[in-house]
C-alpha cells in the first residue's frame, strides 16, 4: 500500500499480505501515516525467486503471443494518480480494441490498483462487444496458492468494471510448464470479505498487533525489525519447537516469556499436554541456560521405544557413507538435483565424491551412479549404513527413481534394508540440545569449528548455482563442492558425536543402549522373480527407443508409455507404504503433531467376534478428531482408521 498525491491506496499484494500476517498490514500502513520508512532488504534468494518469476513471465508471453495472435502491452506511468488512470485508460483501449492478448494490464479504480500478468480474449459478450477478457497470472509455483486466487480474484473484479461482465474463469500459468483454471464464482465471496475487512482495517486506527513468526517472514523486508523485537522481548516462539497455538496457550496462562517458561513449576499449563509441556519447559531452560553461561549444553533423552532416538543408531562399520545433496528447484521444470555429495573413509582419512549433473540426462546419470556406487560399496561391506539429516536426501532418491523410471530395485533395497539413517530423527528422539534451531549448521557448535565457507547455507547453495549457469566459472562450483563436502563431514562428525551420546546413556542408566533389528533389504524370491519378468517385458517393449519423446513416432511413444505402466500400480503403492514405515519411527507425541495419523492411543479392550475376528476399542484424545477423514480406502492396512468410526473416541 502507498500513499500517492494524499490517497491511500491498496493493491492485490496487500490483500495477501494482509491474511499472512496482520502485523505486516499495520507496518504498512504507518508507512503512509509517515511513522515508519519501509526497510532496504537486500537479499539474494529473493533477488533470485524475482529473476527467476520474470524469466517465466516472459516465457508466458513468448508462448501467448505465438499461440493467440495479437498482443498489446500496457507500459508503465509515473507514480502518480494521473499515471495510474493513464495505465488503466491504456488497458481499457487494448480491450476495446479486441487485443488478442493484454500484458501487464492496468487497473486503477480511485482505491485499489493492481497489474494483472495477462488479459486473455474469450469469445463471450459484453460490453466491448462479441468478446471480453479473463485473467491469467504466472507463477513459479507447480501448484496453486490461495494467494493467487485472491490476487486474480481483484483483478477479475476491475475486469468486470471495465467491461460489464465477470470473467467465467481465471487461469494460472504454473512454473511447471501446466495451466490451471478456475472458476471466479467459486472464490469471489471469500474475496469480496477479505477486501472489505482489509479496507475497513485500512480505514480505521492503528491497531496494536504482534509480529508473530509465520511463513511470510522468509521473503518479508521487515523480518529483520521482526526478529529483533521477538528477541528483545524474549517471546516463546524462540523457544525450539514452539507452536503457535502453543504460544497462545501460554500466554493465557501467565506464562508470556522464554525465561518465564524456563522457571515455571512442573505442572502443566492448561491446554497443553504433559508431553509437550516437559518437551518445551526443558527445551526453554537449557536455551536460557545456553544464554546465561555461553557455552551450548544438552540432555540425553530417555529411550522411547525400539529403534527410537539414540536406540536407532546402527553399529558402525568401516563402509559407512555420509550423503548429502544440493537441488535448484528453478533449473529444468520440476527443479534439477545438481550434486550428490558422499563421504567415506578410508585409512582413517575421510574421502568426498561428488556426482555433478547440470541437465536432466546427467541428473539420470549422476544418480544412477550414485546409487551404483552405494550398491557396490553394500555388497562389499553389508554392515555399512548411508547417513544423512533429515528427510530432503531419501524423498529426492524416491522422486528421481520415479522420473527417471531408474535404479527402482537397488533404491527398494536401500529403504527396505534400512541402510539410509536419518540422524535428525535420531537427534529429535535421543537429545535435547540448547539451540533454537535443530538444523545441522546449529548442532555443529557441539563437535566442530564454526564454518568459514563463502557458501553458509543451502540457499547460498542455490543462488551460487543460478550465478554459474550465467557465468560458467568454475569457481562457484568449486565453492558449492566445498559447502557440500563440509555438509558430509558434519554428517560423519554429528554420528560420531551421537555414538558419544549412546555410551553416556548407557552409563547414566546403568543398561546398554540397544541397537536397531538388522532388517533384510532383498525381495523375496517371489518378488524378485515377478521385477525381473516385468523388467524383461519393458525392456522388449522399449528396445531400440530414443531417450528424447521428439525424437519417437508415436507407434514408439506407445510402445515407451505400455513399458512404463507395467510398474504403475506397484509405484503407485510404494508412497503409502513409505508414509506408513515412516510412522512406525516416530514417537507418541509426533504421531499427535502429525497432520494424517492418530498419536497416543490406548487400548480399552476388546468388544466383540465377528466371524474370525476380534473388534477392539481404543481411545484417543477427542482434539485429533479432525484428522479422521484420513483416507478414501477403509481397508488399506495403512490407514489407522476408517471413514465409518463413529466418533472420537473408539475405533
Amino acid at each position: 500500500m502507498n500513499r500517492i498525491d494524499g490517497r491511500l491506496v491498496l493493491s492485490p499484494s496487500d490483500l495477501v499480505g494482509g491474511l499472512t500476517c496482520e502485523h505486516l498490514t499495520q507496518l504498512e500502513l504507518a508507512v503512509t501515516r509517515g511513522a515508519l520508512q519501509r526497510p532496504v532488504r537486500v537479499d539474494p534468494e529473493l533477488d533470485l525467486l524475482v529473476r527467476r518469476g520474470e524469466a517465466h513471465e516472459r516465457a508466458q508471453l513468448l508462448q501467448l503471443g505465438a499461440g493467440r495472435g495479437w498482443v498489446a502491452e500496457i507500459p508503465d506511468h509515473e507514480e502518480s494518480l494521473a499515471g495510474l488512470q493513464a495505465a488503466e485508460a491504456g488497458t481499457l483501449a487494448a480491450m476495446r480494441a479486441g487485443a488478442d492478448v493484454i500484458y501487464q494490464a492496468a487497473f486503477f479504480d480511485g482505491n485499489w490498483r493492481g497489474r494483472a500478468d495477462f488479459l486473455l480474449r474469450v469469445e463471450v459478450p459484453s460490453d466491448l462487444g462479441s468478446w471480453s477478457y479473463e485473467v491469467a497470472d504466472a507463477k513459479l509455483a507447480r501448484s496453486v496458492r490461495v494467494a493467487a486466487l485472491l490476487q486474480m480474484c481483484e483483478y477479475s473484479l476491475q475486469v468486470e468494471r471495465l467491461q460489464g461482465r465477470t470473467p467465467e474463469r481465471m487461469h494460472v500459468l504454473l512454473g511447471d510448464g501446466t495451466q490451471e483454471s478456475h472458476s471466479v464464482a467459486d472464490f469471489a465471496a471469500y474475496h469480496r470479505s477479505v477486501r472489505r475487512q482489509l479496507e475497513e482495517i485500512a480505514a480505521g486506527p492503528p491497531l496494536i498487533t504482534y509480529p508473530e513468526p509465520v511463513e511470510h517472514c522468509g521473503v518479508c523486508r521487515w523480518r529483520d525489525q521482526c526478529d529483533a523485537q521477538r528477541r528483545a522481548d524474549d517471546h516463546l516462539s524462540l523457544v525450539a519447537g514452539m507452536r503457535r497455538d502453543q504460544t497462545r496457550h501460554l500466554v493465557a496462562a501467565g506464562i508470556p516469556t522464554m525465561a518465564a517458561l524456563a522457571r515455571a513449576p512442573e505442572a502443566p499449563a492448561p491446554d497443553i499436554g504433559d508431553g509437550p509441556w516437559h518437551r518445551l519447559r526443558q527445551q526453554a531452560r537449557l536455551q536460557v541456560a545456553e544464554r546465561t553461561a555461553g557455552t551450548p549444553a544438552y540432555e540425553l533423552l530417555p529411550l522411547l521405544g525400539p529403534g527410537l532416538g539414540l536406540a536407532a543408531l546402527p553399529p558402525p562399520s568401516r563402509g559407512d557413507l555420509f550423503f548429502d545433496m544440493e537441488g535448484d528447484p528453478f533449473v529444468v521444470e520440476g527443479g534439477l538435483e545438481y550434486l550428490f555429495g558422499v563421504t567415506d573413509v578410508a585409512g582413517g582419512v575421510p574421502r568426498y565424491h561428488a556426482f555433478w549433473a547440470h541437465d536432466r540426462a546427467e541428473e539420470k546419470a549422476a544418480f544412477e551412479a550414485l546409487v551404483d556406487f552405494a550398491i557396490e560399496r553394500l555388497d562389499r561391506d553389508p554392515d555399512l549404513h548411508v547417513y544423512h539429516y533429515a528427510s530432503y536426501e531419501p524423498a529426492a532418491l524416491k522422486r528421481l527413481m520415479g522420473r527417471h523410471a531408474t535404479r527402482e530395485d537397488e533404491v527398494d533395497r536401500l529403504l527396505r534394508g534400512g541402510v539410509l539413517v536419518d540422524l535428525y530423527q535420531v537427534v529429535r528422539q535421543g537429545v535435547r540440545v540448547s539451540r533454537e534451531s535443530y538444523s545441522l549448521k546449529s548442532l555443529e557448535a557441539f563437535y566442530m569449528a564454526k564454518r568459514g565457507e563463502e557458501i553458509a547455507d543451502a540457499t547460498g547453495s542455490i543462488v551460487a548455482y543460478e550465478q554459474w549457469l550465467e557465468a560458467r566459472e568454475q569457481s562457484l562450483l568449486d565453492a558449492i563442492a566445498a559447502y557440500n563436502e563440509r555438509d558430509c563431514e558434519s554428517t560423519r562428525l554429528l554420528r560420531a558425536w551421537l555414538e558419544a551420546r549412546r555410551e553416556e546413556l548407557a552409563v547414566q542408566t546403568g543398561s546398554p543402549v540397544p541397537r536397531p533389528p538388522v532388517r533384510e533389504g532383498l525381495p523375496s524370491a517371489a518378488l524378485a522373480q515377478a521385477t525381473a519378468d516385468t523388467q524383461g517385458l519393458a525392456a522388449a517393449l522399449t528396445a531400440g527407443l530414443s531417450e528424447e519423446r521428439s525424437m519417437r513416432t508415436d507407434e514408439e511413444q506407445a510402445r515407451w508409455l505400455l513399458a512404463q505402466l507395467l510398474e504403475w500400480h506397484r509405484r503407485e503403492d510404494k508412497s503409502g507404504w513409505w508414509a506408513y514405515y515412516a510412522r512406525c519411527a516416530m514417537t507418541d507425541e509426533e504421531l499427535v503433531e502429525d497432520s494424517e495419523a492418530i498419536g497416543a492411543i490406548h487400548h480399552l479392550g476388546e468388544v466383540r467376534s465377528e466371524k474370525r475376528s476380534t473388534v477392539h476399542r481404543y481411545a484417543f484424545d477427542p482434539a485429533q478428531d479432525h484428522k479422521l477423514d484420513i483416507g478414501d480406502t477403509p481397508h488399506d492396512p495403512r490407514k489407522l482408521l476408517s471413514k465409518s468410526v463413529p466418533n472420537g473416541w473408539s475405533m
